[in-house]
């Protein structure tokens, strides 16, 4: 049961594109932890203080920009209003599920999570016409026209309302994270490396390059046989079936590797002259400096006045986050990601400085191409999540005396 909460949780699928199921599991969450409190089945409740006042002063910071400029947008503060939401939502999981557990259960679940979204994206990526429907169905309805039938159609073939970048960003860290943990508690058998390597592919590119750091800064030799078979796997496919265009868009930068990038352009992909055309486009459109006043206290604008699209045109988000707050309002939202990847460091490393440091530079990385810092897609949920497993940090804990 617990494994199923997990998914939908930390996965969010939209069930029939409008139903979050991560709201649907956390409400039947408070609702079963509620009943239990009241039939004495549990013993104790623990709300993490800190971790809410972080996302409550958050949410306070965030009007400043709006104040400063004059301004309407509430999207920033409905974003993370939310975030506060469905955190409360986990932290009602974590109390019902994994408070009374070992930490090896949650990790347990992660992995049928792995599986079953291995699964699913091998099944999908077969052509089978129902398993297509499931995956595309539990996506937001507004992104399926764009992206149906496209060469980028494959990435849609997960059981989570996520795509595309935050995907990626998602199965990085999740990654990153068990990694960790296997350096540090147990051993992480190579089918699970193999199997996160494979749906990661399918997220996206971004994946693809820097799962590599991950893997060489917590090597095992354990890692060796399934490193080489995903690598003998793309290579395969980069050099037999480049026609395919979702092969051709999934490892364009290997086949920009293996051909160069003087190859004839395909219909749906364009040549790029460096990594990807995705980085191309991320230096030539979306990285520019933004003005003295905007550096400084931002526009206090996030999203167009239209509501089409981000304001400013760029998908980075340091340039985002500068555009609505200005350089503080950045690291603002630095120090918050800062604050929940050190909670996990303390939780679950021992306060590794090797785990926060690689992990602030992963999430730096990823916040040049889009939204990381503090952004509430399912990785920093994620991340907010696994901080909530320890004893670290001010808590209040509620006993439920017979």
């Amino acid at each position: 049961m617990s494994a199923l909460f997990n998914l939908f949780y930390l996965y969010d699928p939209w069930t029939f594109h409008f139903i979050r199921m991560s709201l649907v599991a956390g409400v039947i969450a408070v609702l079963w932890l509620a009943y239990k409190w009241y039939k004495k089945q549990i013993n104790q409740v623990i709300i993490p203080a800190d971790s809410l006042f972080v996302c409550a002063a958050l949410v306070l910071v965030s009007v400043i920009p709006i104040l400063i400029n004059g301004t309407a947008e509430f999207g920033v503060l409905s974003m993370y209003i939310k975030l506060l939401v469905i955190f409360i939502l986990g932290i009602a999981i974590y109390n019902l599920f994994y408070l009374q557990q070992e930490k090896s259960l949650f990790i347990r679940d992660i992995k049928i999570g792995i599986v079953a979204q291995s699964i699913m994206g091998v099944l999908a990526l077969t052509g089978i016409p129902f398993l297509v429907s499931i995956a595309l169905g539990t996506n937001a309805s507004a992104i399926l026209p764009r992206f149906t039938g496209s060469e980028q159609e494959y990435r849609l073939y997960n059981i989570t309302s996520s795509a595309f970048f935050q995907l990626s960003a998602f199965y990085l860290m999740l990654l990153h994270f068990l990694l960790a943990y296997a350096e540090k508690h147990a051993k992480l058998q190579g089918i699970y490396v193999f199997l996160m390597l494979c749906i990661g592919l399918i997220s996206g590119r971004t994946f693809l390059l820097l799962s590599v750091f991950s893997l060489v800064l917590y090597f095992k030799r354990d890692y060796i046989l399934p490193i080489i078979l995903f690598g003998i796997l793309i290579f395969v496919l980069a050099i037999n079936y480049q026609s395919s265009l979702y092969i051709e868009h999934a490892l364009e930068p290997l086949i920009n590797l293996i051909y160069g990038t003087d190859r004839p352009a395909s219909k749906f992909i364009g040549i790029s002259t460096g990594l990807s055309s995705s980085t191309d486009t991320l230096m030539q459109k979306h990285l520019f400096m933004p003005g003295l006043k905007q550096l400084m206290i931002g526009d206090g604008l996030y999203y167009n006045l239209n509501g089409k699209g981000y304001y400013g045109g760029s998908d980075s988000g340091f340039i985002r986050q500068a555009l609505y707050g200005g350089i503080g309002y950045i690291a603002v939202c630095f120090v918050v990601t800062a604050y929940f990847v050190k909670r996990i460091a303390d939780n679950w490393f021992n306060g590794s400085w090797k785990f926060i440091l690689s992990s602030l530079l992963l999430l730096s990385l990823l916040n040049v191409k889009a939204d990381t810092y503090a952004y509430p897609g399912i990785m920093f949920i994620f991340l907010m999540f696994i901080s909530l497993f320890g004893g670290q940090g001010k808590q209040i804990v509620r006993k439920n005396h017979v």
